[in-house]
């Protein structure tokens, strides 16, 4: 596996009185196996692009710091993802989300829920779903999800569906509804939620649909959080978790003529939003030693934090400052679209540093892709934008 080191130059940041908060992402796909890789890999995008993005960005209003440990391609393994869940360190209102995607199987007499297979093909490397989730609730962060979009026995062939939204090749945007929805979702509630794909002795279908191949489960966790839940103002897991369930039932036995049963265990509780604070500056001198993972945290990291508006005006600017001293002074940074590989607009690194770092509508910078040079220097960057939707007095 190809290594990269590298040292970004930041400055030091007194520690804040005010308790800071993270949400730790951390997505596990499977897109190398032949038979579902193509599937996971628009998964993987769409599941960013159409969820991850957008909750992110709206936690930030409130002064959540993003984290996001992002593994797929060769980097899928159980080393990696033992080793992920066994070293995250939570503060008490942080939220740790778990996502995986590829092939599982039934935890025969041990488990209701599945065995991760994390790419491997020998079943003692195998990592039990539930061992994942009671690893990850054990740290005491606010609110632990953990989802496994997974076979409890053996891997379907695609079905079709149809999904009430779109691709979009343009900007992304959040508008209030949503926002409004998300936080809901996510601030208001604590505890712990483990979720399966599917029941025992059942597979977990994927298909095709409008925004291209993915799984049933997955496209109505998204239809949910773009379509359903905006313009609901009553959510909660449980109602949501339920109607997933229905949908994908319905649709795997209309297209398969099969059982697909998602199913869950909700430790949730309902409670008070905690209170907005400034979001936490990345470690003023860093170190890094690791695969394209770890580094692709470490810049979303840093970018999140320069395009936060609660973040200090000075302090953002300093760091871009730092940044940019790690790329390419020729380097022109591609903005990409939603879904797709469409690039939306470029900027030289100057350009858009400063413009992410001053802007008051951006709510988000992610990192889509990356490369860097055997010194070091980021040579390419490919990010996507969310930013917070205009209100307007007419309707198209």
């Amino acid at each position: 596996m190809k290594k990269y080191s590298f040292i970004f130059l930041m400055f030091a940041l007194l520690a804040s009185q005010v308790q800071a908060k993270t949400i730790h992402w951390l997505t596990f796909i499977d897109t190398t196996d032949p038979s579902v890789g193509d599937i996971d890999k628009n998964t993987h995008k769409i599941l960013y692009s159409h969820w991850i993005d957008l909750v992110n960005a709206t936690l930030k209003d409130n002064g959540y710091s993003v984290n996001v440990i992002d593994v797929y391609g060769n980097e899928t393994s159980q080393k990696k993802c033992t080793n992920t869940v066994q070293n995250l360190r939570c503060d008490k209102d942080d939220i740790v989300m778990f996502y995986y995607v590829g092939h599982g199987t039934e935890n025969t007499g041990t488990s209701k829920f599945p065995l991760l297979c994390m790419a491997e093909n020998d079943i003692r490397k195998f990592v039990p779903f539930s061992w994942v989730h009671e690893t990850l609730k054990a740290q005491g962060a606010r609110l632990t999800i953990s989802i496994a979009m997974c076979c409890n026995a053996r891997q379907g062939v695609p079905g079709m569906a149809s999904p009430e939204f779109s691709a979009n090749y343009g900007a992304t945007y959040v508008d209030d509804n949503m926002a409004k929805a998300i936080k809901a979702m996510f601030l208001n509630y604590a505890g712990d939620l483990i979720v399966a794909s599917a029941s025992p002795a059942e597979s977990s279908y994927p298909c095709n649909s409008g925004l291209g191949l993915t799984d049933f489960f997955t496209l109505s966790l998204l239809k949910q959080f773009n379509v359903v839940l905006p313009g609901n103002s009553s959510s909660d897991w449980q109602s949501m978790l339920t109607e997933i369930r229905t949908e994908v039932k319905n649709n795997v036995m209309q297209s398969r003529g099969e059982s697909q049963t998602a199913m869950w265990t909700n430790n949730l509780s309902s409670v008070s939003a905690p209170p907005k604070t400034k979001p936490e500056k990345p470690v003023g001198k860093v170190e890094k030693k690791g695969d394209n993972s770890d580094i692709k945290s470490k810049l979303n990291e840093i970018l999140t934090f320069i395009s936060s508006e609660n973040a200090n005006d000075d302090d953002r600017e300093k760091m871009a400052n730092s940044f940019e001293g790690v790329c390419a002074k020729k380097l022109i940074v591609r903005m990409m679209s939603q879904d797709g590989d469409v690039v939306v607009d470029k900027e030289p690194i100057s350009d858009f540093l400063g413009r992410i770092s001053t802007s008051s509508l951006l709510k988000n910078v992610s990192v889509v892709d990356f490369e860097m040079n055997q010194d070091g220097v980021i040579s390419s960057l490919k990010v996507r934008e969310v930013y917070k939707k205009k209100k307007t007095n007419f309707k198209f």
